[in-house]
């Protein structure tokens, strides 16, 4: 095995692993979005996954 498809396989883990971090969060955001109004503790917990959700998709971008 070489060193770079050695790299390959932690990548691909890791792309993985963000793409379905950022699907959770997408569906949490989406399933708050739909709600007619929120508590505060929960358009605090919107923001919060809003900025996780911006987070795992910068991620996944630099991972290229």
């Amino acid at each position: 095995m070489t060193k770079q498809h050695a790299r390959a396989i932690p990548l691909e883990r890791t792309r993985s692993h963000l793409e379905k971090k950022h699907a959770e969060l997408a569906a949490r955001v989406a399933a708050l979005d739909s709600r007619l109004s929120l508590t505060p503790t929960e358009e605090l917990e919107l923001h919060q996954l809003k900025k996780e959700k911006l987070w795992a998709k910068d991620a996944l971008q630099s991972c290229g």
